[in-house]
């Protein structure tokens, strides 16, 4: 067995209302005048009331809400946070939302700890020591941003998202609510899935080093996504799978901060940069292309993971890995998610613009560890297939 490191700093709540609990974690890892991120929808929705009265009935903690993240979340948006935080002395974070919500709670930690712009501190390992406490309860099952060591913020300026790494980055707790997800509409839930099952699918294939560890997360994140994913799109209200699918998601979330992603993740940061494509509907176009583009390099994990989910008994590697990309297709096609970028609204684009597009791409962390190197010819020809 080859030497490997594994890394979980976040502590992990299930249960539902488990999220009422958040005054009674926060008091164990400290702080007392808390910045509450979140979005405007969860305001508006009535989803916020309950954890917000939770801490003002608690009587130790003073309580700010910043509810203004956008879905696509951006630089500008983390400095006005910080400045919020900042005037009113905050010295712990709470986050409720989707993985917009949470990169940016980690991002505006980074700010508070720290000082400075936030582009100072982009790339990995870049941070020197503890963050600010900071407790994040996810509302969407697939981004793993609960867990995960990372943050992605979008410059809008630039139009490209910027990657902040550094194991100070994962939230001290995370708390799993399957009850706040119910409301979920079925395009998010479809969206965000695809997202989790990115995560496992590239983290069981990284270049970088897996262990038992990972792989059993990422086996059993997948066994749970292609079970409960398609009854959580069409049933929203059905709590095991909303419980299975957000189990799911985290479990995916700890083993790529642990191992890391790939060229999917590399073209869809792009195009969601120059775009404002969604993340996980993105990653759900490019997954099966780029792992069609790998399988001479991973072929034969792939078809490790169809045979542990019992997609076929064929013992030919590349019949079994083939087996599990046309089950992906079918699993995105089930729940109605578009299968090509021209129909979530990508224009067109001249040779210029998609080689451009794949310099990013070819730029971004990610592809470091993506089983096998790909050129900008490798990217540009994935990018044409998923259009």
């Amino acid at each position: 067995m080859n030497p490997f490191m594994f890394h979980t700093p976040s502590r992990i709540y299930f249960g539902e209302e488990t999220s009422l609990t958040a005054p009674d974690l926060m008091r164990e890892i400290g702080g007392s005048k808390v910045l509450i991120i979140t979005d405007d929808v969860l305001v508006k929705t009535g989803l916020m009331a309950p954890i917000i009265d939770a801490f003002k009935n608690d009587g130790n903690f003073e309580v700010t809400v910043f509810s203004d993240v956008p879905p696509d979340s951006d630089v500008k948006c983390v400095g006005s946070a910080t400045a919020v935080g900042r005037g009113q002395g905050c010295d712990c974070i709470l986050s409720i939302g989707g993985g917009s919500v949470l990169d940016t709670a980690k991002a505006v930690a980074i700010c508070l700890t720290f000082g400075g712009n936030l582009e100072e501190y982009q790339g990995l390992n870049n941070l020197s020591t503890k963050l600010l406490p900071h407790i994040a309860i996810p509302t969407t099952s697939g981004t793993g941003s609960e867990v995960s060591m990372v943050a992605m913020i979008k410059d809008s300026a630039e139009r490209k998202k910027l990657l902040f790494g550094s194991r100070f980055i994962a939230p001290d707790t995370a708390i799993l609510d399957p009850k706040l997800l119910v409301t979920l509409p079925p395009k998010l839930t479809a969206a965000t899935g695809l997202d989790a099952v990115t995560h496992a699918i590239e983290a069981f294939t990284s270049l970088s080093t897996v262990s038992v560890f990972t792989d059993v997360l990422c086996i059993e994140a997948l066994k749970l996504l292609f079970k409960w994913l398609p009854i959580a799109t069409k049933s929203g209200d059905d709590l095991d799978a909303r419980a299975n699918t957000l189990v799911a998601s985290t479990m995916a979330g700890i083993a790529f901060t642990n191992t890391g992603v790939g060229v999917v993740h590399a073209l869809a940061h792009a195009t969601g940069g120059e775009f404002g494509t969604h993340h996980g509907m993105t990653n759900s176009v490019f997954l099966p292309h780029g792992m069609s583009f790998n399988m001479d390099a991973a072929g034969d994990r792939y078809a490790e993971i169809a045979r542990q989910l019992k997609f076929t008994e064929n013992s030919n590697n590349e019949i079994a890995a083939k087996t599990l990309i046309d089950k992906v297709e079918e699993l995105a096609s089930s729940i109605n998610l578009p299968r090509r970028l021209r129909d979530m609204g990508v224009p067109a684009l001249d040779g210029q613009g998609v080689e451009d597009l794949a310099n990013i791409a070819s730029t971004d962390p990610a592809i470091m560890f993506n089983p096998k190197e790909a050129t900008i010819e490798d990217i540009i020809g994935i990018y044409e297939r998923a259009y």
